[in-house]
């Protein structure tokens, strides 16, 4: 505590209920979210029971670091992961809920830049009318705002071109499934997906995050914001950080 200037040990040490904490670059945010984490340790909180997200695998690291340095071992069992390698982890468990095995494959940007110019080789969509980046940034979009093939199919209204769109997002996800893929923004669509249909598996999560936390949350997207609503809700114990 000795290392926190007043505003960071109050953010710290205050620990009932949700909280923000706003403040520029290089003013101590990551710290006050490790100080935390080490403070509520102190106070007798299991460390699996602590959440602790973020955006970049580097960031990630450094607070794994951070903390093994401040507490030793029993770091490596709290939950401090970047969004997507949380959500992997839930979903390497309870994959089989949504038709997947447990032993999915990640596509990367290739992998989806391939199944979306063979979708629309099978719906003779010429990739000069439609071209698949275009095809995969509005099917992205869609993601990030929660919305399915379904949902989005009954969006486009007449919109010709949106319309191609949702049959090339409808066949995408259909051959992702065959082949026992999720893409990137799949990751987390999935993750909410899965708990918002099976109960079990959304109590089995809420009960264990005592303390949800979010490094850079300037940075959310919809998905990302209901994600961690969700997951926070039984307990409301969520700290934000960001500028």
């Amino acid at each position: 505590m000795n290392q926190l200037n007043e505003s960071q040990r109050e953010a710290v040490v205050y620990n009932e209920g949700p909280s923000l904490v706003v403040a520029g670059a290089g003013s101590g945010k990551t710290r006050v979210l490790t100080y935390k984490i080490a403070y509520l340790l102190q106070l007798g909180l299991p460390p699996y029971s602590i959440l602790a997200l973020t955006f970049t695998n580097k960031a990630a690291g450094e607070i794994r670091q951070r903390l093994a340095d401040a507490i030793g071992p029993e770091a490596e069992s709290i939950w401090a992961h970047t969004f997507h390698s949380c959500c992997a982890r839930i979903l390497r468990r309870f994959g089989d809920r949504l038709g997947y095995t447990n032993h999915f494959t990640i596509y990367d940007t290739d992998d989806s830049k391939r199944v979306m110019k063979q979708c629309q080789r099978q719906l003779g969509i010429d990739d000069k009318f439609l071209n698949h980046r275009a095809i995969l940034s509005e099917i992205s979009n869609a993601k990030d705002a929660l919305i399915g093939p379904q949902e989005y199919r009954a969006t486009v209204g007449a919109d010709f071109r949106k319309g191609k769109i949702a049959e090339c997002y409808a066949l995408y996800q259909k051959e992702l499934l065959a082949a026992d893929a999720m893409d990137f923004d799949d990751m987390i669509y999935n993750t909410v997906q899965l708990l918002r249909e099976n109960d079990d598996v959304l109590e089995l999560y809420q009960n264990q995050f005592r303390y949800v936390m979010v490094d850079e949350y300037q940075d959310t997207n919809h998905a990302q914001y209901v994600l961690t609503s969700m997951l926070a809700d039984k307990f409301k114990n969520i700290c934000v950080v960001g500028d």
